[in-house]
């Protein structure tokens, strides 16, 4: 088992991945009491209790949101004022309900793997004709619940109908990939480290625009060959983890799920070789500072049968 991958301290042992983006839709509008009026004498108008009309504009905004979720650019666009003007999240200004309709026809797609909401931050009442809101475009999906945009809307009571006069959406950027991995920036550079008579060298660097980090490794060990590995750092955005592909120089490959805890992170690694065994284990890394790590294997498992723990290795830096 010496000469074993592993026992070979790295391919699991530094590795991370972050990122995933959706685009926002817009949606909004109500409806409110009208006056009564008798056969001889009329009344006059009564206030709707602001309460009420909350309630009636966040139903408004959950039936906008779902016609934005059924791509129904026509019920969309109804929503709007007949001159109601919508800017979008490039700044483009779009009146008339022509104009919507195209719009949302051109842009806004049919979503069912996700959920759409229009979510109300602030709902103020002005009068009984005119309404301002402030809220979030929220999508929720198996990754989690995430802010497309932020909006704004001035909302008019038409005949008892509350319909937008004017409404403005301004994208929320979503971190990438890139911002994902910042926690391993550290990991950019050369390092070094040794056990036994083995030697290893491992160089580190940022690929694919940032959104991945590529690690190489080389192990020597007198009268053998170099042997190289190459592991792969990414995110996930289906798990919202980091996670990490290896493979091997004698044809073996493996997957890693990162997670962290506090200055650890902890790396479950599962992996084939090129013989057909499988194997399994918890790779441990304690970051001591930025030039330095401890890496340790624990609960490993090859084919079943059970490992003891390597001892803890200490991992320094060569450059940057």
């Amino acid at each position: 088992m010496r000469n074993s991958r592993r026992n070979i301290f790295i391919l699991a042992a530094v590795t991370s991945a972050l990122t995933a983006n959706l685009a926002p839709q817009a949606c909004f509008a109500k409806s409110a009491k009208t006056t009564k009026a008798t056969a001889k004498v009329s009344t006059p108008a009564k206030s709707v209790p602001q309460g009420d009309s909350e309630t009636v504009i966040r139903n408004q905004l959950s039936s906008l949101a779902d016609a934005a979720a059924k791509g129904d650019a026509e019920k969309m666009a109804s929503f709007f004022t007949l001159d109601g003007a919508y800017i979008d999240e490039d700044g483009v200004r779009h009146e008339g309900r022509q104009s919507l309709k195209e719009h949302f026809t051109s842009h806004v797609r049919p979503d069912t793997k996700s959920s759409l909401k229009l979510e109300p931050s602030n709902i103020r009442i002005i009068g009984n004709d005119s309404a301002w809101i402030e809220g979030s475009t929220t999508r929720q999906t198996s990754a989690g619940k995430h802010i497309d945009a932020r909006f704004t809307m001035l909302l008019q009571n038409k005949g008892g109908n509350w319909l937008i006069q004017s409404a403005s959406e301004t994208s929320v950027r979503q971190a990438s990939a890139a911002d994902r991995l910042a926690d391993l920036n550290w990991l950019v550079g050369e390092w070094s480290a040794e056990q036994g008579d083995a030697k290893v060298k491992m160089t580190a660097e940022k690929v694919g625009d940032g959104h991945f980090l590529r690690l190489t490794y080389v192990l020597s060990r007198p009268g053998n060959k170099p042997r190289i590995d190459i592991q792969v750092i990414g995110w996930d955005p289906t798990r919202n983890q980091i996670v990490s592909w290896h493979f091997d120089s004698s044809g073996g490959f493996g997957y890693g799920n990162w997670s962290k805890d506090n200055n650890k992170w902890l790396i479950r690694a599962e992996g084939i070789e090129q013989s057909g065994w499988q194997s399994a284990a918890t790779n441990v890394i304690t970051l001591n500072n930025n030039d330095s790590f401890q890496w340790q294997s624990i609960k490993r498992n090859a084919d079943g049968v059970m490992y003891p723990d390597t001892e803890p290795l200490t991992v320094k830096r060569v450059s940057q």
